[in-house]
């Protein structure tokens, strides 16, 4: 498990540095940098796919696209070179690049030193992550044995959710603490369903192939609804669609994984937001690592009441508020990024309320009243 995560001149960062732990819950106002936390570790891994890590990073891949060297230098670095280091419980990896302002791949200033990169869980093959611009309905989707069984995959978008979850329905889940409660079937189809549920009460999913087309369709039945008939993805809302790339990725990830979300709220109503912080807590309960970027109050509030239950060992969650401040400069001020920790508590509360951290409602209601 990733326990630290350092990066300077990197973007908006001067340097930043952050501890980890099994759940990591990035807030805060935009253009921050919480993306651009999540973005290196993703340039390490698009890096590694691309069997370049020794040589370098590639800034443009199959997970990030960042343009060329001179976007991702921070604007007021004192010298010309980036860096980014993680380190685990056993490991650590520290990585130094030479700038290159027209290139989209920049070099190693150093050979790394590691033996065994897949020692780490985000070269291992539980790595997984899930984009906030996730693959709205469609007719058919994509099919991918490649990625579905020899890389188990949902895909970046969620492109490949639906040919997943068709290809190994029937498979156990293997994390208890992700068990829906009361549900004595544990083959990933119902749980999926199951958890679905919480989004559109009495949710059924069926895939159905599309002969030679390499494509395959997904249709859904609501219970209590007119009729027995089930209706494609594009009848039925944004929501299923959207929600069932995280729900299955949660559901799926193996103890020591890495899964990397954001914006898992997207297209969900209140209580299914809640719900789903349920799902992410529980899921790093059972010793899945999870980076999840979100705005949503409610995400937070359901792992604060995981917390609260005895769901998640409050100790295992770490919270950090992506805001800004002013500092001066030879007479000038500027605005640079800051990160605030809130503690949470065995009880669910916080140790504190940095000004702007899912306060909004509060401070709606002192205006209303």
């Amino acid at each position: 498990m990733i326990r630290q995560i350092k990066a300077d001149n990197f973007k908006c960062f001067e340097h930043i540095d952050i501890e980890c732990s099994n759940l990591n819950l990035l807030s805060g106002i935009n253009s921050m940098g919480k993306s651009t936390l999540i973005q290196t570790l993703l340039l390490l891994r698009q890096s590694y796919e691309q069997n370049a890590l020794e040589k370098g990073i590639y800034l443009n891949g199959k997970y990030t696209n960042l343009g060329i060297g001179k976007d991702v230098l921070y604007t007021d670095a004192a010298e010309n070179k980036i860096s980014i280091s993680i380190e685990d419980e056993e490991n650590a990896l520290y990585t130094e690049y030479k700038y290159n302002g027209s290139a989209d791949f920049l070099s190693l200033t150093a050979k790394i030193q590691m033996e065994d990169l897949k020692s780490m869980n985000l070269f291992g093959g539980g790595f997984h992550y899930i984009a906030a611009d996730r693959l709205g309905p469609q007719s058919s989707y994509e099919k991918s044995y490649y990625e579905v069984w020899e890389n188990k995959q949902v895909g970046n978008h969620g492109e490949y959710a639906v040919h997943y979850l068709q290809a190994h329905e029937l498979e156990d889940v293997e994390n208890e603490s992700v068990l829906y409660d009361g549900e004595e079937n544990i083959r990933l189809i119902k749980q999926v369903e199951c958890w679905m549920g919480e989004i559109s009460p009495g949710i059924s999913l069926r895939m159905e192939e599309y002969g030679h087309s390499n494509r395959i369709g997904l249709t859904v039945h609501q219970a209590g609804s007119m009729g027995a008939d089930y209706y494609t993805a594009q009848n039925v809302g944004f929501g299923i669609s959207y929600v069932l790339p995280v729900v299955l990725a949660l559901l799926k990830a193996p103890k020591g994984g890495l899964l990397l979300l954001e914006n898992p709220e997207a297209h969900l109503h209140p209580k299914g937001q809640r719900k789903m912080g349920e799902l992410i807590a529980r899921a790093a309960q059972g010793g899945v690592q999870i980076i999840v970027e979100t705005h949503s109050d409610h995400v937070l509030n359901g792992i604060r009441l995981c917390a609260k239950c005895g769901r998640i060992d409050s100790d295992r969650v770490r919270l950090y508020f992506f805001t800004r401040k002013k500092v001066s400069s030879a007479g000038e001020y500027r605005i640079v990024p800051a990160i605030e920790n809130p503690i949470l508590k065995p009880d669910g509360r916080l140790s504190f309320w940095p000004d702007g951290f899912f306060d909004e409602w509060d401070k709606a209601i002192d205006d209303l009243f």
